[in-house]
């Protein structure tokens, strides 16, 4: 007689699978952002890990670049031997210049000596001058053992060939230190020439002066390979 008494109900237990299925795809809903976050998170914590791997930053790719490889070097043929040269003072009365192998030491009569080493090549930057040029770079260490003051600032350098002197502050090539060197003193300093890379033939003239009048400099030419 009660016309709701036939309405239909849903059972206790279906209601409680329908909550749990939609309780479930809620969860569903808010985990799915989380995961997606935790998987993004996991490719860019490889990706930096990889590029660490293989130094994929631009700036060891420059250090690379930049590097110099070192040259060997052999003393020419017509050289003198080590015996005649290094570490032996020399009559500069006969001649204007003096010949040195590539590798050993110039000495001249008062005591003053010069030497160059750590031979490498390399190519200038933007902001040297001159840019662009293949160059043979070098170490100058001049050694006082004169009794007066030597003005760097007057020692003569000549490259191969009369080749340009590069000049690169970043790279350390500022020319001839402008100081005095006092007996006893020694003085070591960076030099780069144009030199093409297809060069073998190294010819380096080194001068000093002498203010004082104490003391004459020949002119000591420096002559080898570089490879």
């Amino acid at each position: 007689m009660n016309h709701h008494s036939h309405t239909s109900r849903t059972s206790p237990s279906r209601q409680a699978a329908r909550l749990t299925g939609t309780t479930a795809t809620f969860r569903a809903s808010i985990l799915a952002p989380a995961t997606s976050l935790r998987r993004t998170v996991l490719v860019v914590a490889a990706a930096v890990i990889g590029c660490s791997l293989t130094a994929c930053s631009a700036s060891s790719d420059n250090k690379a670049d930049n590097a110099v490889p070192a040259a060997a070097v052999s003393a020419s043929q017509d050289a003198p031997s080590a015996d005649d040269v290094a570490d032996t003072p020399v009559d500069d009365s006969d001649s204007d210049t003096m010949t040195v192998a590539l590798d050993k030491t110039a000495t001249w009569r008062n005591g003053v000596k010069a030497h160059l080493g750590g031979f490498a090549r390399g190519t200038s930057g933007e902001f040297a001058f001159p840019s662009g040029e293949d160059y043979l770079a070098f170490s100058v260490t001049v050694q006082n053992d004169s009794k007066s003051t030597l003005d760097l600032s007057m020692l003569s350098l000549s490259c191969t060939d009369g080749a340009e002197e590069v000049f690169d502050t970043d790279a350390g090539f500022d020319g001839t230190p402008s100081t005095h060197l006092l007996p006893g003193k020694s003085q070591t300093w960076k030099v780069a020439c144009v030199f093409p890379k297809s060069a073998k033939d190294a010819q380096i003239e080194v001068t000093p002066s002498d203010t004082s009048a104490s003391g004459w400099y020949r002119t000591a030419i420096f002559t080898g390979q570089v490879q």
